[in-house]
């Protein structure tokens, strides 16, 4: 996938919160895709709006495109910032736009991507879009009154009144006149920034505080905002060893702006008793700094010899060269704040946190468990904090301990996790642009791309290649053939020719095990990339990455999981899927459903899972059990087709065979439905039953007679060799159909098209596969 990231700022020029986060999820988004970012410099000596173009230091598979603005002063729209914009986007052609800040940047470059059609997704860090200084505090609220007090809420006379107006003029008094014209321009910039957000298709909220701020106040409509909690290396936060020292030592990592409230840290550290000592880490911000160090040297007795001021560090250094050297972290802002990454890393790093309770930062820290928490913009509640440590520096050992709370282990959410959740909002994204768009050629609404048939772990009485009964591997070994696998450039050039069509799903091979394909995270990335869901069917051994390790690859992506399943009983399912383990694959499913429904439950897509057999006279006698047991797990569906036939050994266990067997047949449907009926699922709903029919005598040679081929002229087929094919039926069978072409050659577009296949729409109900197939339907499913 080709992603675009957007932040005003990227470290090192930039290195507060939001612009660190969007470089450590780029370079977890660039393990499996290509990023770039669109970002600013400020560099007087060139012209304004030049764009320049580096890699990140840190990782120079990430090229950053940065336009210069060296003097935007607060302007919220610059037209040579969408230009240069639009350059990139034509050039880099991305497939989403991933936004994390505009200020100092342009609103109006959401339009630009909009108007190509490009999905975009914004993480809101703080409350800029709905507040022009971004952090509803007020400059000043009268002449007599102190700067920086907290704002209610966003008015047009307000913001001018309390902060434009004097912000621009510098004047302690706002004159009416430049109330006026500042309380119009709020006005506008709101109207606009209210226009631009219309573009964005995914909100996401690291807090649920902001989450539900946004909604309240800015009217974000739920059905496009998230909550999703930010993502860390963890392997960078572990292995703190704090360094001894014999006094506590406090820390603050961060900007030196006023809404950081280091002011009232410092005021609140020159309270305290003892010998504490408060190291102070950031980049200077020269006369923010120079007051602040002022107000240090002021404080009573020998308090200002124990504040340290620290030159800003690397985030990949933080263990090293912060979290070793403190006992706690404080986190004094006076603005409401977000979900500071601060506190999570100090947390993961078990560094216990002293911050306030209000907003986004008291999501994460826990009175007396994880950290303490003070009244917010209370000096004096601050100071009792620290006391409390100081008076108890065991405290600081037993809170850190206790790390995030949240998580397994006391962990945030890793990198990778956190990768994984947010490619699920781009394909989001991506597929609901692709679904409202209606088709403009025509083509398939399904592919099935047979990927790697000869891969499977475990050997179905009824498959083709796989069968103890099969001598298909035999003789390919014998003749010198390879194990076929589709190579994935097939896979690519297929999905890139079904642009444009109604494609809206892909299912990798349903012959071997899908899961043991190579290239398989790659076809996940296409779906994504192209809009399209995912339909897997797997065996249930979930191979490579275990049962919970696929169902947070696979649950965002998927519509559908079929699991091969054929039988209630240990006995019977591993007799007709010789090689697996009945207790074994169980748990898998288990887990893959407790995996599906805590996606759900916090707020994501919910794929269906199916249970999937062929029906035999096997198993036909545990039909009802299979149901019932879908039932207790909370299995949404249980599918099934009749049996095909390949080989003389297993004919006698087709359910068509005969009338007697029909007859056992329509017994177990009949039970099978009754059982659907009385047993639900969790949530009281039916488990859904597909394709299982009463039959008449006449299914012994015609499963449904009359009835129409359930994928001619919806759905497709790709060998793995790169043959187009009508259907599902078995490999030699379809064959029969003739040579449709080879998309080795051709495109899908000029096969769906081409006179061939346009003939056996026409006369395929003339064919005896087609007269005999186990796949057609009745008009109508009832019992």
């Amino acid at each position: 996938m080709r992603i675009l990231q957007v932040i005003h700022g990227y470290p090192m020029r930039f290195n507060a919160g939001s612009e660190v986060y969007t470089q450590t999820l780029a370079q977890g988004l660039a393990n499996r895709h290509e990023v770039r970012v669109f970002t600013r410099r400020e560099d007087p000596f060139i012209p304004d709006y030049d764009l320049t173009r580096e890699h990140d230091p840190d990782d120079p598979r990430i090229t950053l495109h940065l336009v210069n603005l060296p003097n935007s002063r607060d302007r919220y729209r610059h037209e040579g910032v969408d230009q240069r914009f639009a350059e990139v986007l034509d050039e880099f052609r991305p497939q989403v736009i991933h936004v994390g800040h505009l200020n100092h940047l342009s609103t109006s470059l959401l339009e630009v991507g909009a108007a190509r059609g490009i999905p975009i997704v914004f993480t809101l860090h703080d409350y800029w879009l709905m507040c022009p200084r971004g952090q509803f505090m007020q400059m000043h609220s009268a002449p007599s009154e102190s700067p920086w007090a907290a704002c209610s809420g966003q008015e047009d006379r307000k913001c001018a009144e309390h902060c434009y107006a004097r912000y621009f003029s510098g004047a302690p008094d706002a004159r009416a006149g430049d109330i006026a014209y500042w309380s119009q321009w709020v006005h506008d910039r709101m109207d606009h920034v209210r226009e631009m957000m219309k573009h964005v298709d995914v909100f996401i909220a690291p807090s649920r505080y902001l989450l539900e701020r946004f909604q309240k106040d800015f009217a974000l409509p739920p059905a496009k905002s998230v909550f999703l909690d930010y993502g860390f290396d963890l392997e960078r936060l572990r292995h703190r060893r704090r360094t001894a020292e014999p006094d506590l030592v406090f820390g603050y990592i961060g900007t030196h702006i006023p809404a950081k409230g280091i002011h009232h840290l410092l005021q609140a550290f020159g309270q305290v008793k003892g010998q504490p000592r408060l190291r102070i880490w950031g980049r200077p911000r020269g006369e923010h700094t120079e007051t602040l160090k002022a107000l240090a040297r002021a404080l009573p007795g020998d308090a200002s010899t124990r504040v340290e001021w620290l030159a800003e560090y690397r985030n990949a250094d933080i263990v090293r060269d912060v979290f070793n050297h403190v006992d706690a972290i404080v986190v004094p802002s006076i603005w409401v704040e977000n979900s500071p990454l601060v506190i999570h890393e100090a947390l993961q790093a078990r560094v216990p946190v002293i911050t306030a309770d209000a907003g986004g930062m008291r999501e994460y820290v826990r009175d007396g468990e994880n950290g303490l928490l003070f009244a917010h913009r209370d000096p004096q509640a601050l100071a009792q904090a620290l006391q409390r440590m100081v008076d108890a520096p065991e405290l600081a050992t037993r809170l850190g301990a206790r790390g995030h709370l949240f998580g397994e282990a006391g962990d945030v959410q890793g990198l990778e996790a956190h990768v994984e959740a947010v490619e699920a909002l781009y394909a989001r994204a991506i597929r609901e642009r692709r679904v409202s768009r209606p088709p403009t050629r025509p083509g398939p609404w399904r592919i099935t791309f047979d990927t790697n048939p000869d891969d499977c772990n475990l050997h179905c009485i009824m498959c083709e290649d796989h069968s103890p009964h099969s001598d298909t591997q035999r003789l390919r070994k014998e003749a010198g053939l390879g194990k076929r696998r589709m190579p994935l450039e097939l896979l690519r050039r297929v999905m890139a020719d079904s642009e444009g069509t109604p494609l809206r799903e892909v299912i990798p091979s349903t012959m071997g095990e899908p899961l043991l394909y190579p290239h398989f995270d790659d076809i996940i990335d296409l779906c994504m990339a192209h809009g399209v869901w995912l339909n897997l069917t797997t065996n249930g051994t979930f191979p490579r990455r275990g049962a919970r390790g696929w169902a947070r690859r696979l649950v965002p992506i998927t519509s559908d999981v079929k699991v091969s399943w054929n039988g209630a009983t240990k006995r019977t399912h591993e007799a007709v899927m010789p090689g697996t383990r009945w207790e074994r694959v169980l748990e898998n499913l288990r887990q893959f459903l407790d995996e599906r429904d805590a996606h759900a439950l916090q707020g994501g897509h919910r794929c269906r899972v199916t249970l999937q057999l062929t029906f035999l006279e096997t198993n036909v006698g545990e039909l009802a059990d299979i149901v019932r047991l879908a039932a207790g797990l909370g299995v949404d569906r249980v599918k099934g087709h009749h049996l095909w036939a390949h080989f003389a050994a297993i004919q006698p266990l087709s359910m068509r065979r005969s009338a007697e067997s029909l007859h056992r047949w329509n017994d177990a449907v009949r039970e099978a439905h009754a059982v659907a009926e009385s047993c639900r699922r969790p949530d009281g709903s039916k488990v859904l039953l597909e394709n299982i029919l009463p039959l008449g005598v006449e299914a012994v040679t015609d499963l449904a007679p009359g009835a129409r081929c359930p994928f001619l002229g919806r759905e497709a087929w790709v060998s793995a060799v790169g043959r187009f094919d009508p259907c599902c039926a078995p490999d030699k069978e379809r064959r029969t159909l003739g040579n449709l072409g080879d998309l080795n050659a051709v495109g899908i577009q000029e096969v769906w098209t081409g006179a061939a296949y346009q003939r056996l729409l026409a006369s395929y109900q003339d064919h005896p596969l087609c007269r005999g197939c186990n796949m057609r339907q009745p008009a109508k499913e009832a019992p």
